[in-house]
């Protein structure tokens, strides 16, 4: 069983490009972030993620987590997405607007930022201070050549099918305060995707028509 969901990248702009986010205010101390979600369909009959698995750091609350490129804002940053982007190209040396650069020059939209998603507050169980977190969409035709810096340990294309599938989606015990918790989360190629990545891929999907469970992130 699995949810109804059109999967090909033509669809995905067009419902994608109406959808409306919720945005965050907050004071101008409350740190903020963004991360890039990258929508490739290199192959014509599905759309794909790509993902990333973050390097083994101690300073790092998501070290060894599977999540999006992103980092925080900086003062040189003109808003989240420029933040978005220049995390991209340094995590995975993607260079999204000099794509953009090219296709426009062939009369192609390819790289477009095609959606935000809604903001999301970082748990206290992984951040004691608030940090929200405002993710972008962007729309590729080909596969970019990715290189990873020391902060990302593999990077991974997950088709946007297999989160569509209802039978992929599977539970994450771990333990919080001396109690045992259980989360949502998919195992894809010996890869855990869950917490506040996967609460981003659900908003995707019930963007694109699915019916997916709510849950609640600690």
């Amino acid at each position: 069983m699995g949810y109804t969901v059109v999967m090909s990248l033509d669809n995905i702009v067009q419902q994608l490009g109406s959808y409306r986010a919720k945005k965050v205010l907050s004071r101008l101390w409350v740190k903020r972030s963004a991360v890039a979600i990258v929508i490739d369909q290199a192959n014509a009959e599905q759309a794909s993620l790509l993902l990333i698995k973050r390097a083994d750091n101690e300073r790092d609350p998501w070290s060894g987590h599977m999540a999006f490129p992103g980092g925080r804002y900086e003062p040189g940053d003109k808003n989240g997405l420029a933040t978005a982007k220049r995390e991209m190209q340094e995590e995975v040396g993607f260079d999204i607007d000099q794509l953009v650069a090219d296709s426009a020059a062939c009369g192609s939209i390819d790289g477009q930022c095609i959606a935000r998603l809604s903001d999301i507050k970082t748990s206290k169980r992984v951040t004691p201070n608030a940090m929200i977190v405002s993710p972008y969409i962007f729309s590729v035709q080909n596969k970019p050549k990715l290189i990873a810096n020391h902060e990302v340990a593999d990077t991974v294309w997950v088709p946007l099918s297999f989160f569509a599938a209802l039978e992929n989606r599977s539970v994450y015990e771990f333990k919080y305060q001396d109690r045992n918790i259980e989360m949502p989360c998919y195992r894809y190629q010996g890869n855990v995707i869950w917490g506040l990545t996967l609460s981003m891929i659900d908003e995707i999907l019930r963007a694109l028509g699915a019916d997916i469970p709510q849950w609640y992130r600690l």
